[in-house]
């Protein structure tokens, strides 16, 4: 089993190998009622998992609201959603008792998982980054994403005869999807 060290805590995940679907169901159901138990509500919890594959390489996301803030985690170093995704339901399990147990206030719980801006800021932000490097608004293939991106940067590149202003364009798109989508 591989360990990863997630926002200073040891996490072991152990791999998941099929029913990927119907374990990314459970995972995402143990994340909500980790999260009942600080009083989020299920309808302010967002956690996609249709119509994902989940052996594919796509970083797995959880989003909520509580007490005004917009929460959100995104995780990707495992190379598998499903694995991302147990990554985040660990990490919730052990913040959410660390905050029970009275190790850790709310409040750090929520700068734990905060987020700079809104959510509407943030998804059209990253809409226009994906749009800028020529992607549909709703992609979340890493490979694509990584390999438009260097195809682009390429062609820019003010060392091969491309423009500067683009090139630089295409780079702050490339680290806005990166840093919103975790990988």
């Amino acid at each position: 089993m591989t360990k990863f060290v997630v926002k200073g805590h040891e996490i072991e995940v152990k791999i998941t190998k099929s029913g990927y679907d119907r374990k990314a169901v459970v995972f995402a159901n143990n994340i909500i009622e980790e999260l009942k138990k600080l009083n989020i509500k299920r309808d302010d919890i967002e956690i996609k998992t249709t119509g994902i594959l989940g052996n594919k390489n796509l970083p797995a996301t959880v989003e909520f609201w509580t007490h005004g803030h917009y929460l959100r985690f995104s995780y990707s170093l495992t190379k598998r959603f499903i694995d991302n995704l147990y990554i985040i339901k660990e990490l919730i399990k052990l913040e959410v008792n660390e905050v029970l147990n009275e190790e850790k206030t709310f409040e750090e719980f929520l700068h734990t998982f905060s987020e700079d801006g809104n959510r509407k800021e943030l998804s059209k932000n990253l809409k226009n980054a994906k749009l800028t490097l020529g992607l549909n608004e709703d992609e979340t293939d890493v490979e694509l994403i990584n390999q438009t991106y260097k195809k682009h940067a390429r062609e820019h590149h003010p060392d091969m005869g491309g423009n500067l202003e683009e090139f630089q364009k295409i780079n702050k798109a490339h680290k806005l999807i990166k840093k919103e989508m975790g990988f």
